[in-house]
């Protein structure tokens, strides 16, 4: 194999081919008008996984902050479609507005701080925020998100963390993006499933005669 085309470059494509379904899913869940998805937390996931990305290109982690700008793409394509398609915007609740405020602290951090495993950290945080309003929204209305996006996601991000090993080992400021996206996707995946089964409807017997 070429020094480019090894197992962990192949296991990074493999992870955004599978995010790509998962965001395509999630798109066509829009377009139908079945899911509308929590603005905040798109936003405050699409400025961390910028974030991810800066530090690991600053880290000299290509392969890394390759995924992670694929992720903060997707995030913004869902941002892009959610507008056009009458999703507010605006926040909606305080952890709302946790979310915006934690994405805004953690571009300022990183392009004020030199140390790059503080902006990792602060990233993390911005991203856990970001899905806290996600989960509520999947309890409250299963039905409202798309399971697939997450379940992709959460596989995507355990082959993203698999790839970015092989290809610069250990280092916790060019892992962390992966790592809390499949964290992360899997409680959701879980919840909306897992909540989306327990509230089905339950079927009315009929009277007859």
């Amino acid at each position: 194999m070429s020094g480019f085309w090894s197992l962990s470059s192949s296991a990074a494509c493999v992870s955004v081919g599978i995010s790509l379904y998962g965001v395509i899913a999630y798109l066509a869940g829009i377009l139908d008008g079945g899911t509308r998805p929590r603005m905040a937390s798109w936003v405050a996931w699409c400025t961390a996984n910028t974030v991810f990305a800066v530090v690991a290109y600053l880290e000299g982690a290509y392969l890394a902050a390759g995924i992670n700008a694929a992720s903060a793409t997707m995030n913004a394509a869902v941002i892009a479609l959610g507008l056009r398609r009458g999703v507010s915007l605006r926040p909606g609740d305080n952890i709302d507005w946790a979310c915006l405020l934690s994405s805004i602290a953690c571009v300022l951090v990183t392009v004020e701080i030199s140390e790059k495993t503080f902006g990792a950290l602060l990233a993390i945080c911005a991203n856990l925020i970001a899905t806290v309003p996600t989960l509520r929204h999947a309890w409250s209305k299963p039905r409202e998100e798309t399971w697939q996006m997450f379940a992709a996601n959460a596989f995507a991000g355990a082959l993203g963390v698999f790839g970015v090993l092989l290809a610069s080992g250990y280092q916790f400021a060019t892992v962390a993006g992966p790592l809390i996206t499949a964290i992360g996707n899997v409680g959701l995946v879980t919840l909306t499933v897992g909540r989306g089964r327990i509230a089905e409807p339950a079927v009315v017997p009929m009277r007859v005669g």
